[in-house]
């Protein structure tokens, strides 16, 4: 099918712009006849042309442009803004940015460790979840991470910023607006391209430390990157090694202790018969039915039924329980251990000059994670899907003997023999009993992923009347994941339950060394000393190995003068592509089987697509400086299209964008503005991946609302779904003012529309009966499990504006620098995320929580930086503000609770010793390279000055060691300054707004850095 449907009001700009643009081309040429020939100051060479410039390709065009501001916002950090950020990361360094507002998918706090990304990390732009978002390597697309991650709505495919080796990042550019037209598919909130380094000259070692004010999170980081060639001739190469120790929750007052305590506790919460219990010298607190109870606090495992903890309709140990639930917290780490190294190539010839270069990089990269969650969670015993928890009774009943209201043999599949002679109750216990397994200790999850990428292609500049190029290439790149993790094997966790079974039997081929089976029954603050052998017998290590790849073969044609008009050349691009993406899960044969406590059975899943695509675009230059009326100094118009065609199901789209840039003045005002549509095409996860296990938080209507912080769901992929539309545009301006030099100002407003979009309903939607699952229930009417099935089920809509501020004076005590972002996120409309608490309509979600039932994170209204940055001889000092919003969430009881605002303080103080060092203006007579050292062009002529020569073969060792030796120290968060606590409506898991902040507080670090 073909898809150009316009939208409500996108339609207006294009007849706008039509109805603008062509008499303006028409008015052109009638002035072309009429102006007076064009000035040409007298003795001076004329200006050059755009063709003549540099040429330089940016975001979100083919066409090479000299333009210092063009019709696309683009927002560009160079290796010196990295450096002075005080982020040690490529994904901190984004998150940190204030174009990067909800929706992220961090490293920090991403615990599920469950069928989810674990250590892996992306941006997301615009509030909008990460798969509006396009990320680039020079240009080109790289494989998503091989699993998904659930930060709010639906399993999200991601590019993982921690598969990228960051010390061989040379700059980044972030596209503020959609470009699908360019890039295809994912291009919907923006693009952010990441631009390796090439042609290196020289070589450059840095050694960085840094630890938190509790010391407890030290981070080693280190790189050595190096290029040589001669001529035509350069290869590039980095190696990099970054290691950060983790933190744990229970090291934080913030996060020690969460807003909600679990109900699969140790002590266990037990559902018995309420008869059973009385028979058992217990209370009988609902005589025919059920009752919870559990035992008592630090008990040894053999508490008689009368000294047991009763409630006839809560669990004992759970939020408004009789005690506390479990604190979580107190095991689990916020901040995983993570270990990176891997090696970056770079190389390119000149074959025939600029004219064709050919070139290949690629890199290799290893990230190693290590995240802790707290012992399994069962979960309700007995819930659908998942393996039947049951603990025998004291001794044997024989099936169709069981109790009234008690779980049964054919229910639970226990043997007719089972029993626990630890049991004070004669009944099979399962149904909802809920228990945490302390005692099997920390679920461990060992990350490994292995990424691959590598380019060969060819390009060209300057051919024919030396305004054409061209670049063509061949990308593979491949992310393996490997996740091993120890946990709990459900079927051996019954099977220890069970006295009678052949593994307690020492004459048994089974036998496991003990004659004594598990004691469920007492407090893991009590250790039962004859549990360990049968605690070693039920761990698990399952191995998960999921793979993505892609292939890429693109090639592309420009000119910036197809012809000219009297304003300048035309430019045209145009091009195509071909991609092939796959995918592979394939859980461990325990989890295929369900048979790891806690999560449902994982099927094994594949899937692949092809696509294809053709793209083409052109700038019209109408006026330009050298061909100019009043108020029209200059004005362009791009307008680009593309196709693409999906093998996989038979879709194809057709998209266009077109946009304009007018300076009315001179060169000091830029008017810009872009109109585009788009579209996303479901991911691989989304068709075909395998179901994710996650706990929700929901209120049980049928319940009376009762709140259950842990609801068990299972989220299903969907090969049905449909392509998502989406709709952008942007509109602002650019000020450079003469009168006051050094200063530049900018103000954008960007609208954003998609349609269709993939989402899995929350819990509650389904609950309140407004979105489509399944709920299952146990045999009191108490949720066990609800299914969830990824569906085109939601339109999203944002708009705000964006601000910079940029001012630089050069005084004669040093070089001030005051750089000044901030993003206002004016409206966020999401229609289907409708939830009591918001009312009828959910209305405008900006400034509220992106989840009630957690509180990760909230669309942020307002999120800024601002950084003074001071150098003299030497010495360079960066202070800078980070400034996030509050937002409106719900506590436990549903009551309004406002996330406030907060300040942060980074402060970075650096020295480079060259300044020590005298400046030569006159070569050393006596002092040059010989001969053979000296390196010559092809025209043989020596391609280093005489100074140059000097400079480097006659310096002293003291010019060695300083020469290009910087030493750097900073300070994050310099008053150490506490995330906002947040509640979740009593769900939330870290005590505060954990995918945007995390536990790291004051960090102090000193960086090396040695250039030669």
């Amino acid at each position: 099918m073909i898809r150009t449907g316009l939208y409500k009001f996108g339609f207006l700009r294009i007849t706008l712009a039509a109805r603008v643009g062509i008499p303006l081309i028409i008015a052109s040429s009638a002035f072309a006849q009429n102006l007076p020939p064009l000035e040409t100051l007298t003795g001076a060479a004329p200006t050059p042309s755009a063709a003549e410039a540099a040429r330089v390709i940016v975001p979100g065009s083919n066409i090479p442009t000299a333009e210092e501001v063009g019709p696309n916002p683009v927002d560009t950090y160079n290796r010196d803004s990295i450096n002075k950020s005080g982020e040690f990361t490529t994904e901190q360094f984004l998150l940190s940015l204030p174009i990067a507002n909800a929706n992220i998918i961090p490293i920090s706090n991403n615990e599920n460790g469950s069928n989810t990304a674990v250590g892996a990390a992306t941006i997301a732009l615009r509030g909008f979840d990460a798969r509006a978002t396009l990320i680039l390597l020079d240009g080109r697309r790289v494989a998503v991470y091989p699993t998904g991650n659930n930060p709010g709505l639906v399993n999200v495919m991601f590019v993982d910023l921690n598969s990228i080796p960051q010390a061989a990042i040379e700059s980044i550019e972030i596209l503020k607006d959609g470009a699908s037209t360019t890039y295809g598919a994912d291009a919907v909130a923006g693009v952010v391209n990441i631009k390796m380094r090439h042609r290196y000259d020289g070589a450059e070692a840095r050694v960085e430390y840094g630890n938190t004010l509790d010391k407890d999170s030290g981070l080693f980081d280190s790189s050595a990157i190096f290029g040589v060639g001669k001529g035509d001739t350069n290869i590039t190469g980095v190696f990099n090694y970054y290691h950060r120790n983790s933190i744990a929750n229970r090291d934080r007052g913030f996060s020690a202790v969460p807003p909600f305590l679990s109900s699969n506790a140790s002590p266990y919460n037990l559902q018995l018969s309420s008869d059973v219990v009385a028979a058992a010298g217990g209370k009988n607190l609902n005589p025919g039915g059920t009752e919870f109870a559990s035992p008592p606090d630090f008990t040894n495992g053999v508490a008689p039924a009368n000294r047991y903890l009763y409630d006839a309709s809560a669990r004992i140990r759970a939020f408004g329980g009789l005690r506390p639930g479990f604190n979580f917290n107190q095991f689990s780490l916020s901040f995983p251990e993570s270990e990176r190294y891997g090696v970056y190539l770079s190389a390119d010839h000149k074959v025939f000059g600029d004219q064709m270069v050919v070139y290949a990089d690629g890199f290799y990269q290893n990230v190693k994670t290590h995240n802790e969650l707290a012992a399994p969670a069962t979960g309700s015993f007995e819930t659908k899907g998942q393996t039947i928890l049951a603990i025998p009774p004291n001794s044997p009943i024989a099936p169709g003997a069981e109790p009234p209201n008690t779980p049964t043999h054919a229910q639970t599949g226990l043997p007719a023999d089972a029993f626990n002679p630890f049991n004070p109750f004669d009944q099979i216990i399962s149904g909802g009993t809920r228990a945490r397994l302390a005692e099997f200790g920390n679920r461990l999850f060992d990350n490994e992923t292995d990424a691959w990428l590598s380019t060969v292609g060819v390009r060209g500049d300057k051919l024919f009347d030396g305004t054409w190029g061209y670049d063509a290439a061949f990308r593979y790149s491949q992310l393996k994941n490997t996740v091993t993790g120890t946990q709990v094997s459900a079927s051996r966790f019954n099977r220890i339950l069970n006295q009678a079974d052949p593994i307690f039997d020492p004459n048994s081929p089974q036998f496991i060394g003990t004659t004594t089976a598990f004691n469920p029954f007492g407090d893991f603050r009590r250790p039962v000393a004859s549990n360990e052998a049968t605690v070693e017998f039920a761990r698990a290590h399952p191995t998960d190995i999921d793979t993505s790849k892609l292939a890429t073969l693109d090639a592309t044609m420009y000119t910036t003068a197809l012809f000219n008009l009297p304003a300048g050349g035309v430019g045209l691009a145009f091009g195509g592509q071909f991609r092939r993406e796959s995918l592979k899960e394939r859980p461990d044969q325990l989890n295929v089987e369900g048979d790891i406590v806690g999560n449902s059975p994982v099927p094994t899943a594949t899937g692949g697509r092809k696509a294809y695509a053709f793209y083409a675009e052109t700038r019209i230059p109408i006026f330009s400086p050298t061909y100019k009326i009043p108020g029209f100094y200059s004005l362009e118009f791009v307008a680009g299209g593309r196709f693409e065609e999906f093998l996989n199901n038979d879709t194809n789209v057709l998209v266009p964008k077109v946009g304009m840039r007018w300076q009315p003045f001179d060169e000091q005002l830029t008017l810009r503005a872009t109109w585009g549509e788009g579209f996303r095409e479901p991911s691989l996860e989304e068709l075909f991946g395998s179901p994710i296990s996650t706990l929700q938080v929901t209120h049980d209507p049928l319940k009376g609302g009762l709140l259950e912080s842990e609801t068990n769901t299972l989220i299903s992929s969907n090969p049905n779904l449909q392509p998502e539309d989406s709709r952008s545009f942007s509109g602002g301006f650019v000020y450079t003012p003469k009168y006051v030099p050094g200063l530049t100002c900018s103000v954008d407003f960007w609208d954003i529309e998609r349609t269709g979009v993939v989402i899995a309903p929350l819990d509650q939607q389904v609950l309140d009966g407004i979105a489509p699952g399944v709920v299952e229930r146990d045999a009191g009417g108490f949720i066990t499990r609800i299914l969830i099935a990824n569906q085109n089920f939601g339109s999203q809509e944002a708009r705000g504006f964006d601000f910079g501020l940029n001012y630089q004076r050069a005084t004669p005590w040093g070089t001030f620098t005051w750089l000044t972002q901030a993003t206002y996120l004016d409206e966020f409309l999401f229609p289907q995320f409708i939830f009591a608490e918001f009312g009828p309509t959910p209305g405008n979600l900006a400034g509220r929580t992106t989840d009630p039932g957690l509180s990760n994170e909230g669309w942020y209204k307002w999120k800024g930086n601002s950084s003074l940055d001071w150098a003299w001889k030497g010495f360079d000092l960066v202070t800078i503000m980070h400034y996030i919003d509050g937002f409106h969430e719900f506590g436990p009881n549903l009551q309004r609770h406002y996330v406030h605002q907060t300040f942060f303080f980074d402060v970075q103080l650096s020295y480079d010793f060259t300044a020590l060092l005298p400046v030569e203006t006159q070569p050393v007579p006596g002092y040059s390279k010989g001969e053979k050292e000296v390196v010559r062009g092809k025209d043989g002529a020596p391609l280093e000055t005489a100074s140059a020569q000097t400079s480097n073969y006659s310096r002293s060792v003291l010019d060695h060691l300083l020469r290009g030796t910087i030493i750097t120290i900073g300070c994050n968060d310099v008053f150490g300054q506490d995330p906002p606590p947040a509640f979740g409506e009593g769900g939330n898991g870290s005590g505060y707004p954990g995918f945007t902040y995390d536990a790291t507080g004051r960090f102090v670090y000193a960086r090396l850095t040695k250039k030669f």
